[in-house]
């Protein structure tokens, strides 16, 4: 794993942007890891989210299966 300054990022986040493709890059401040860059694919596949498929997406669908939950437990019963 790749890791950078913030102001060495800052500086060339081209090249650490293309580094994320392959790997995580930590992006640290005051000797800390504060954030983590990767790729588009990684956090899909590290959150399950198929492509084209936001986290909007997600919540939009998670509440109405909630609002709805009622009715479709009744409906299984019959």
């Amino acid at each position: 794993m790749t890791r950078v300054t913030a102001t060495e990022f800052k500086n060339n986040i081209g090249a650490f942007s293309d580094a994320a493709m392959s790997e995580p890059v930590i992006i640290t401040s005051h000797q800390r890891d504060r954030l983590v860059l990767l790729s588009a694919d990684e956090y899909r596949r590290l959150t399950g989210l198929p492509e084209g498929i936001t986290e909007g997406d997600k919540l939009r669908i998670t509440r109405g299966l909630e609002r709805h939950r009622n009715t479709i437990m009744e409906l299984a019963k019959r």
